[in-house]
């Protein structure tokens, strides 16, 4: 019997939890608004991509076994920080907000992912800003979704936008 891929166990693990979070979003309950596209987009073009993706790994990265662990005790180590840096960002989120959260963790985000390759810090800074602005605003203009103010704001009677 022939051993499994790494590549095709994640990318199959990944079409299983593509297929999971589809089935899921069919029992979000459809509310009839018009000109909106309603709850389950988002949750449907997640899955899609997802499912997407691990189609385009199995056939891109392919059937080749180099013996090496999936992830080494540096990726181990990496993957964990990465965690605890979410846990983080969902903290500051509701302290902060998330406009000015999301601009910092997502420089770290970069800092952390940039291993051991130079990245130029003015370019992080200013791609941090632009895309937690596009995400901030898009949702608090776009789609009408309030996201967190920030506590420490409220409490001292600054109004966020």
């Amino acid at each position: 019997m022939k051993k499994m891929n790494r590549t095709y166990l994640m990318g199959t693990l990944a079409l299983l939890l593509a297929a999971f979070i589809a089935w899921q979003t069919t029992m979000i309950p459809e509310r009839m608004v018009s000109n909106e596209p309603g709850p389950k987009l988002f949750p449907f073009i997640s899955a899609g991509g997802i499912a997407v993706f691990a189609v385009l790994s199995m056939i891109f990265d392919g059937p080749k076994d180099d013996g090496k662990p999936y992830l080494d005790k540096a990726g181990w180590i990496r993957m964990l920080i990465i965690i605890v840096e979410v846990l983080f960002f969902c903290f500051m989120m509701n302290f902060i907000g998330f406009w000015i959260a999301a601009m910092m963790c997502l420089f770290l985000f970069f800092w952390t992912l940039k291993g051991d390759k130079k990245i130029n810090i003015p370019f992080a800074v200013i791609l941090a800003i632009g895309l937690a602005s596009i995400c901030y605003f898009g949702f608090t203009r776009g789609f009408h979704i309030p996201l967190p103010s920030g506590t420490l704001w409220k409490s001292v009677g600054i109004k966020m936008p």
